[in-house]
């Protein structure tokens, strides 16, 4: 089995395993009119019951029950035996395990004339005839020669050919008459052929089983199928056998249990039934599967109040139940010895598709050389073809080595390492003190410098390459059939290769590109048996996923075993992830591996974006027409695979037709309608539609006709209606629910069950035959999913059957059903067209539709239900089933993605706005909200699904009391919380920012670099906003490498593509409308163009500026070191471009083009300004400049300022800072006269102005005299006025008659870095970001356009980050704003919110002064908080913010307690002291105020001798606080009395500071070295012989509880310990410089934390007893439980880990908001606190229950979570990891 199972995965197409099955598909066969009562009671009461037990098993189950349900034409047609026995084959071939039950009375059923006979056989049974005496014309009459069958047949021909009115329904009469005719002529066959064919058998001439052709029932070549010719049949098969003991045959309802002729029992009937029975399918059955009754005859048969027959058939039913579920069971058992896994049924599917594909193909050798040819190619490091040689084949690409990849030392660098510990072991052992390191890693994960994914993925430095084969051609022309091909040809090309298919689309795993590219990933790793490292997890993270993908190719050894990849129809994958972007496709491969793709060239830009990948031509192969010789193979292979055959006119007629429309598809229909021609079959009578479309509507026309038009119509509506596809099962129910497709199916026949009616399964099963040729199948769970496999197909059937007037009825018909609103429920039937009845209490069966079935999700309702609410405008079900639902919501993550859910409220909203009638605003609000509410935490739920809960009560909070359906929302995630087994943290309070802010998503990024080298760059570009595309692009920084990410602004940030960009680049810039990308950096700039990401080839290197204009045609650029400045015209890419101009112009460092592609203008590096006229080469004029080049030293300032100071208007105007005066100047640009100057400070102006995107307005920033204040004013550039002005600093000078005056106001702000003016002219805004607080954008209001503010309104702070924002501009043409900041988080503000908020809140003419009211509010309301400690008692949380308040939270009852302004600076210290009767806070200018926590007055205020504080901590109320420095001071206070105790001062020391818990010894570090200091010492020395000190800076203290060791960790990764006496007793040495440090309670263990990783020392067993990787950056914080047994964590990484102790293994996980710098939590690690981002309180989180039991020590608990990561021994560093454990690693 293992060898079959590596076949597979190798994708070998010879003896293929069957493919899994889900369905459990079971035929009912029976004589109809004897067991009516049996079958009704098995449809309802077994169906239900299977249909769940089949569902815990994860399948789903049906019964295929014929005895109604096939129409009329299948009867005239004599189609009905053979529509029996293709079901019969269906649930053989579909069922996993068993899939027939017959029972089998006294009744042998219905024998009816053969449809066909063979020719030869016909003719010998008409001799036979002949000669007896029979008139053999009536067999003449009535079949007919049939030579396009192989072998030829004679057919018998349609009733209606000859009786023309047999169903002729509108004339009673005549229909009747020919009935008995067609009744007698069919009695005569029947003679006929029995007579002959039993003198026939006689003679020897015929078989048995030939002869027994012309006797048998249809039932008994049911049971044939089913159990005579079934092999085996153990376990599939389950018969029963009833025998009335004594019928009475003078019963008028004897005739329906028992064959009678002439009144009396058919005797030959009775013996070909026992004969049956007992001969043929008794010795078949084990004794499980055949069970016997015999019962009394009643006069009515069975007798349902009869006691026996009662009994009966409740035994029947339970035996019938419990056999059904011990089949299933064994199906089940059989195969789990097999192992199946996901991967291995996927690969295992789309080679099933491939073998399909293949053996219907006709031959093209042409296009097969052809894609032949193109995989063989191979590029040299230049990117020119060269020949394939045996060398090049050969050639090794350079791998990483096993222990490379684990991260583990070579030999050779551990003894170098194991020497370097010895050393430092002998150098400790002079102080007695033991060593202990971290291991012979290299622990990458640890170094803070090194990203272990960026290294694995990291290609080697090839010489040659191959490249993709793209394969493309129109829809329906071929292209799936030959990518088959090219799959199986390639092992042959390729000797030993092995093949990775998929034909995407046609699975589930298939549909998504993250899916794709996991299965093929982990199937190349499975091949190659290649070890991964326990870091990768290609599940999460797409853009690495793509990366690693690129990689893998090159680290596999492909010289021996070459890789094939054959991915089909590109175009048909879901737009997730951009996946028609291609960015996905690696476009260099190593020379052994072999790509081939295909798509449809004008659907998704597939192929355009590939071309702008790869221009390489050479790749590319259109497929041709197809030859009408490849025509001809096709009609004879593809009628020949059917048995089938044309004659000459019909295959003339049928290439004809091909001339016409020549494409395989348009063939493909044409010859599966052939099959059905009969060689008498005249073409003149054909209709087969001239192309696709007309041959596709057309059959769907012959689709009506044989199975109903209203049924056709509603079937495949559902089909094309439905968002994914829709199951055989969901059809039956639907049309099952439609008294409309009841209604044409119950036409002449009445339901045979009164309280149970449905769509007989027969009528799906028949269509589903008809159409499977063109549908595929994908399982989704237990259900296979239909859908169309061409597109043609979908686009005909959504125009045919989903007319605008009809669709949303189809969409609400959806939504009802997975709504699940007709489950258990009566829906009243009238029957009203031929055969009337009423069902009043008619119970139509349908599927119950829970969010979920036993232990997992309903996957089609969380799919469907949705999509079908938003089309069929019910948006308040929508609200309340599905987005308020917290079960539904959860369910749609999980199942789904946030993303997908996003999406559904998104066009939800667009939806509503759309069609402008809204039910009810509170719907939207609500809608909108939940919709927020994701887009703000989609980044959390990403990294853990079951993060929704938590962020719901986070943003609304606990005891959110607003909409009705949002408070049931909280409760419902609250009780989810309480409830699950899951551990989580759960917020007590509102801690994140809520759907009612203006914040709409946070992006965390790598954009601000890690290493202190880099902290000089400008950040002033380093994202840009592409408005053509809707997204950010923005560059990261990753170690030591450099990406150009795309982060979608539409939705949530997702990042929709990555690429690698110069390590040295630091400015990104849209240009030419967008069409364009400018990187630059500080020595050179380059152009590259979108689509293809093509450089521009520029003639002069290095470029010093560049710019395009703003149609994307003209470009111009300067060269410093060749003195020139060269314009182009770009053509259709931009390697075509043409110079248009070239000036030797020397120190040119800004050029700009003109809005009409006419102008240029040249700035030099004395500011200097030319402006040339492109067309003409003219010089127009030059404004010459004096600078003071002391200001600005190098070119880069100057370019800074200049990039920040010029802007070209559409109407000429140029705004410039004049270098002479410092005024912005607003310059006619084609005469450079002068239009205004507008008004400045004689301090000069500020190198920043923003203009406004109508190009009327300008902001302006001037200086005061103290350069530390600045003005900004807002301009009207049409007039030349000012508009608004925050205020001035006394009168500014004129210059010039056309000059400004401005109006006085005394307020300034404090050194505006940036800013932006926006909004429309009726409401006019302007975001600055002010020196005083970087991390903050403030946004003022300056009234109108036509009513400014003369001195503008503050109104509003937009604050969410916490440290320095770098970068800020308008996106989404200025609906929203974009910001980047130092903390490594983009967030996108929504400025039509705000600006809606503040029409909301002000009138239309606003009073200035309620603005500033209303900010000053928000300023105290909105301010974030700094500092926080916690009470002894822990009943109180106390804490400080930036708008100078001191707040007290009450923790027992949750609730704020007190709160007061503090006056002075911000505090940078709080704590309470350990009596708890005094609150301390300090401030880092030296100034400490202590309050009293009775009442808070201040009881003392004091001040530490140097303006500094760096380090403060406390202990029985004495207090010391250090200044850190050469020459380190510190001051000691008694703070109940307020009395200075002591100063001292102490060398390189103070930057850390502990205190005993009797406060007499002080812990402070000589560099990261600990000293104790004696506080009643007058004089601190300490022997420099004594201490080991690298003199690394300290980065944390700690004492332990007993006061018995102190701890110092330092910036080398050391932690250096020692008893209070002073000796030195451990160094502990990890691979990351040491962020926090403590002991555990039981003082036997340290545990430190750097980068990632988290050390556990044993100190009494000197040893490192585990290390774990538990964060994704620097851990800020370790604290204990006071038992000891649980560990909290924080870090920069924003996420709180509580772990276990014992077992070293995280057991619970909080994903904030911001960096975790602060953290507390209470003895009994009940509460864990925290600061949250922009909630000016204290966040708190509760264990759930969950939780609890863990913490308290549930072993059961925690052994579960450990059996699910598969890794009890993880926490130890030797460990190694086995593969494939991403979920370990994320549990641990």
């Amino acid at each position: 089995m293992e060898t079959l199972n590596r076949r597979v995965l190798e994708g070998r197409l010879d003896s293929l395993p069957p493919e899994d099955k889900s369905d459990i598909a079971v035929f009912v066969s029976s004589t109809f009119t004897d067991m009516s009562v049996e079958r009704n009671y098995i449809m309802n009461l077994v169906t239900s019951e299977l249909d769940k037990y089949c569902l815990k098993k994860r399948l789903s189950f049906r019964f295929i029950d014929m005895r109604w349900g096939v129409r009329d034409e299948a009867s005239v047609d004599h189609m009905t035996e053979e529509i029996v026995l293709d079901a019969v084959r269906t649930a053989r071939d579909d069922s996993r395990g068993p899939f027939f039950l017959c029972l089998l009375g006294d009744k042998y059923g219905s024998r009816l004339l053969p449809h066909y006979v063979n020719a030869s056989e016909y003719k010998l049974l008409r001799r036979i005839a002949m000669r007896r005496g029979y008139d053999i014309s009536i067999m003449d009459e009535w079949f007919e020669r049939d030579d396009n069958a192989e072998p030829p047949v004679y057919r018998l021909r349609s009733i209606n050919e000859i009786l023309s009115h047999y169903d002729d329904h509108d004339n009673e009469a005549r229909q009747s008459k020919d009935k008995e005719k067609w009744n007698q002529v069919q009695d005569k066959l029947l003679t006929m052929f029995r007579a002959a064919a039993d003198e026939a058998y006689s003679d020897g001439l015929i078989s048995k089983e030939t002869r027994h052709v012309y006797f048998k029932s249809v039932t008994e070549s049911e049971v044939e199928e089913g159990v005579v010719y079934q092999d085996p049949v153990r376990d599939k098969v389950i018969v029963y056998f009833r025998k009335f003991l004594d019928i009475n045959i003078e019963d008028a309802k004897a005739g329906r249990f028992i064959d009678l002729k002439d009144r009396k029992i058919d005797s030959e009937a009775e013996e070909l039934r026992e004969r049956l029975k007992l001969a043929r399918v008794q010795p078949r059955l084990g004794p499980s599967q055949l069970k016997k009754f015999h019962l009394n005859w009643m006069p009515i048969g069975i007798d349902e109040t009869n006691e026996q027959h009662k009994e009966y058939l409740d035994n029947l039913i339970t035996d019938i139940v419990e056999k059904l579920k011990w089949q299933v069971d064994q199906c089940i058992k059989d195969e789990t010895y097999l192992n199946l896994t996901p991967l291995y049924k996927e690969v295992l599917h789309h080679l099933h598709l491939c073998k399909k594909e293949t053996q219907l193909f006709a031959a093209r050798r042409d296009i097969l050389e052809s894609l032949k040819e193109r995989m063989f190619l191979v590029y040299n490091k230049s990117g020119n073809l060269v020949e394939l040689t045996e060398e090049i084949q050969n050639y090794a690409t350079s791998r990483l080595l096993d222990s490379e990849l684990e991260g583990k030392l070579s030999n050779k660098d551990a003894e170098k390492l194991e020497a370097e510990y010895q050393q430092i072991q002998e150098t400790l052992n002079k102080f007695g003190c033991k060593f202990i390191h971290s291991g012979f890693f290299q622990n990458k994960d640890t170094d803070p410098n090194v990203n272990q994914k960026e290294l694995f993925t990291q290609l080697p430095d090839f010489q040659y390459y191959s490249r993709p084969v793209v394969l493309f051609g129109s829809s329906g022309s071929g292209k799936t059939a030959m990518m088959a091909k090219v799959a199986e040809e390639s092992q042959n090309w390729f000797p030993n290769s092995v093949s990775v298919i998929r034909f995407l689309g046609t699975s589930l795993l298939s549909f998504t590109i993250q899916e794709v590219l996991v299965s093929i990933c982990s199937q190349i790793i499975s091949l190659y048996k290649l070890p991964i490292p326990t870091y990768i997890d290609m599940d999460k993270d797409y853009q690495f996923l793509i990366q690693f993908f690129n990689s893998l190719l090159w680290k596999i050894d492909t010289n021996s075993r070459p890789l094939i990849i054959v991915l089909d129809s590109i175009d048909q994958l879901s737009d997730m992830n951009e996946a028609h972007t291609m960015d996905w496709l690696p476009v260099n491969l190593p020379v052994n591996v072999h790509m081939i793709v295909s798509m449809i060239p004008n659907i998704n830009c597939c192929l355009q974006n590939i071309l702008g990948k790869m221009p390489c031509s050479e790749q590319y192969l259109e497929i041709p027409t197809m030859p009408a010789g490849v025509a001809d193979e096709m009609i004879s292979i593809r009628l020949q695979n059917k048995c089938r055959r044309v004659t000459k006119i019909q295959r003339r007629f049928i290439l004809e037709k091909f001339e016409q429309c020549p494409h395989p598809l348009y063939m493909r229909m044409i010859l599966d309608q052939a099959a059905t021609w009969r060689s008498c079959t005249v073409t003149s009578d054909l209709s087969v539609g001239d192309n696709i479309n007309m041959a596709i509507n057309r059959f769907f026309s012959e689709l009506e006709r044989i199975h109903g038009e209203l049924t056709v119509r509603k079937t495949l509506g559902y089909m094309s209606a439905s968002r994914d596809g829709i199951s055989v099962t969901e059809l039956e129910d639907l049309l099952s629910l439609s008294d409309e497709v009841l209604q044409d199916t119950y036409i002449y026949h009445l339901p045979p069950n009164d309280r149970h009616i449905r769509i007989p399964p027969s009528v799906i099963s028949q269509m589903m035959s008809d159409i499977t040729p063109y549908i595929i199948i994908r399982k989704v769970g237990p259900y296979k999913i239909l859908t169309w496999f061409h597109r043609q197909f979908k686009e005909v059937c959504r125009a045919r059957f989903l007319p605008k007037d009809w669709i949303q009825s189809v969409h609400k018909e959806l939504a009802d059903y997975f709504q699940g609103i007709w489950f258990k429920k009566v829906k009243p039937l009238t029957l009203y067209k031929v055969k009337k009845g009423e069902f009043p209490n008619a119970d139509r069966g349908v599927r119950e539709q829970n969010i979920r079935f036993m232990n997992m999700y309903n996957v089609r309702k969380l799919s469907e239900l949705p999509f079908h609410l938003v089309k069929s405008h019910q948006f308040e079900k929508l609200r309340d089933l599905c987005m308020t639902n917290f079960e539904f919501l959860q369910g749609l993550v999980h199942v789904l993605t946030i993303g997908s859910a996003i999406k559904v409220l998104k066009i939800a909203l667009q939806t509503m706005d759309a069609i402008g009638e809204i039910e009810s605003p509170q719907v939207y609000e609500d809608l909108d909200n939940v919709y927020q509410i994701l887009m703000k935490s989609s980044e959390k739920i990403r990294k853990d699904r079951n993060n929704l809960a938590v962020e719901i009560i986070a943003q609304l909070g606990p005891t959110y009391s607003g909409s009705a359906c949002l408070k049931s929302l909280v409760e419902d995630a609250l009780t989810f919380l309480k409830e699950t087994d899951t551990a989580a943290l759960m917020p007590l309070n509102r801690i994140a920012l809520g759907p009612g802010s203006v914040l709409k998503f946070s992006i965390t990024t790598e954009v601000f670099s890690k290493d202190p080298d880099d902290q000089s760059r400008c950040y002033d570009h380093v994202f840009c906003v592409d408005e053509k595309h809707c997204v950010l692009r923005c560059i990261y920084t990753v170690e030591e490498q450099r990406y150009l990410y795309v982060l979608c602004l539409e939705s949530d940030g997702t990042v929709k593509a990555r690429r690698k960009i110069k390590t040295e680049i630091q400015s990104v810039q849209m240009a030419g409308g967008d069409r364009f990308i400018i990187l630059q950096n500080s020595e050179s700039t380059e152009l590259y163009e979108v689509a293809s990401w093509t450089v521009a080839p520029l003639r002069y290197n290095p470029v010093d500026f560049l710019a395009v204009s703003i149609s994307g045609r003209i470009l111009a650029y300067s060269s410093v070191l060749n003195s020139k400045v060269v314009v182009c015209q770009i053509g259709e890419t931009v390697t075509s471009l043409t110079a248009l101009l070239i000036l030797d112009l020397e120190n040119i460092l800004m050029v700009q083009i003109s809005q009409d592609d006419q102008f240029l203008v040249v700035i030099n590096d004395n500011m200097d300004l030319s402006t040339y006229n492109i067309p003409t080469a003219e010089r127009l004029y030059r404004k010459e400049s004096q600078i003071d080049r002391r200001e600005f030293p190098n070119h880069s300032e100057i370019k800074r300022r200049l990039s920040s100071t010029i802007q070209i208007t559409a109407d000429n105007k140029l705004v410039r800072s004049d270098p002479k005066t410092s005024a912005i100047c607003l310059i006619d640009l084609v005469s450079g006269e002068c239009i205004y100057n507008l008004c400045h400070s004689e301090h000069g102006s500020a190198n920043i102005i923003s203009l406004h995107s109508s190009e009327k307005f300008l902001a302006t920033v001037d200086k005061t005299k103290s350069n530390t204040m600045d003005i900004w004013r807002v301009w009207d550039l049409q007039r030349g006025t000012l508009l608004s002005s925050l205020g001035n600093a006394g009168e500014l000078d004129v210059t010039g008659d056309k000059s400004c005056s401005s109006l006085g106001c005394e307020s300034l702000c404090e050194g505006v870095q940036k800013m932006l003016l926006f909004g429309p002219a009726e409401s006019l805004f302007l975001a600055t970001l002010e020196s005083q607080n970087l991390s903050v954008v403030k946004v003022f209001y300056l009234g109108s356009a036509t009513s400014p503010l003369a001195v503008a309104a503050p109104y509003c702070s937009l604050i969410g980050h916490h440290q320095r924002i770098v970068q800020m501009c308008t996106a989404m043409r200025e609906t929203c704003l974009a910001t980047v900041s130092q903390d490594n988080t983009i967030k996108v503000w929504d400025l039509q919110k705000m600006v809606l908020n503040f029409t909301d809140k002000f009138d239309s003419d606003p009073d200035p002064q309620e603005v500033r009211s209303y900010f000053d509010r928000q300023v105290m309301t909105e301010s974030t908080t700094t500092k926080m400690d916690i009470s002894r008692d822990e009943k109180k949380a106390f804490i400080t913010t930036t708008s100078g308040q001191l707040i007290v939270h009450d923790l027992e009852n949750n609730m704020l307690h007190h709160s007061h302004k503090i006056e002075g600076d911000r505090t940078d210290f709080l704590l309470v002291s350990s009596s708890g009767q005094l609150v301390v806070m300090a401030t880092s200018k030296g100034k400490i105020t202590i309050l009293s926590t009775e009442n808070y007055d201040v009881k003392h205020i004091l001040n530490h001798w140097k303006p500094r504080i760096d380090c403060m901590a406390e202990n029985n109320n004495i207090l010391v606080a250090g200044t850190g420095e050469m020459e380190a001071k510190g001051s000691v206070w008694n703070i109940e009395s307020g009395e200075l105790l002591r100063e001292f001062e102490f060398l390189y020391s103070l930057h850390v500071v502990a205190l005993t818990s009797t406060a007499d010894k002080i812990v402070t570090s000589f560099f990261d070295f600990p000293v104790v200091l004696t506080m009643d010492s007058d004089h601190n020395t300490m022997d420099m012989t004594q201490v080991d000190t690298v003199m690394a800076s300290a980065s944390c203290i700690a004492i332990d509880n007993a006061d018995s060791r102190a701890l110092i960790g330092s910036s080398d990764g050391q932690i250096r310990v020692i008893n209070m006496a002073g000796t030195y007793e451990f160094r502990l040495g990890q691979n990351s410089p040491v962020s926090t440090a403590a002991f555990s309670p039981d003082r036997k263990r340290v545990v430190s934390a750097g980068y990632k990783s988290l050390f556990v020392w044993d100190l009494n067993q000197a040893r490192l007893q585990y290390k774990v990787k538990k964060h994704d950056s620097f851990i800020t914080k370790i604290l204990f439980d006071q038992s000891g047994k649980v560990m909290v964590t924080a870090s920069k990484d924003k996420k709180i880990i509580m772990s276990d102790m014992s077992y070293g293994m995280s057991i619970a996980t909080y994903y904030g908001h911001n960096s975790m710098d602060q953290l507390k939590i209470t003895f009994d690690g009940g509460k864990v606190l925290f600061i949250p981002d922009v909630v000016n309180y204290i966040g708190v989180l509760e264990p759930n229950p969950a939780l609890r039991k863990m913490m308290g020590g549930d072993r059961a608990v925690i052994r579960k979570s450990l059996m699910k990561a598969k890794a009890m021994a993880l926490s130890f560093s030797s460990q190694k990891i086995a593969p494939h454990t991403s979920q370990a690693c994320s549990i641990l």
